[in-house]
């Protein structure tokens, strides 16, 4: 993964985890815990994956129907 890549991924982890501490009563260090542990993540950094490019809302979305369903599952809208 690049330099540019590594600094968009960082900035979408810094929006989901600033999501789950408001959506969720946790705190940063577990927001970061559920992010960085997450399927989610592993393809966010996986430059194939193309995620880094997506917006944090989408990605945040991706994280949070992980969450929900236990393993990572694209939801139709």
């Amino acid at each position: 993964m690049s330099e540019k890549q590594s600094f968009l991924v960082e900035g979408i982890v810094n929006d989901m985890a600033l999501w789950l501490m408001q959506d969720y009563p946790i705190t940063l260090k577990d927001a970061l815990g559920i992010i960085y542990n997450s399927q989610s993540f592993e393809k966010l950094q996986n430059p194939a994956t193309g995620l880094y490019i997506e917006s944090a809302a989408y990605n945040y979305d991706l994280l949070t129907c992980e969450m929900k369903n236990g393993c990572l599952i694209q939801e139709e809208a």
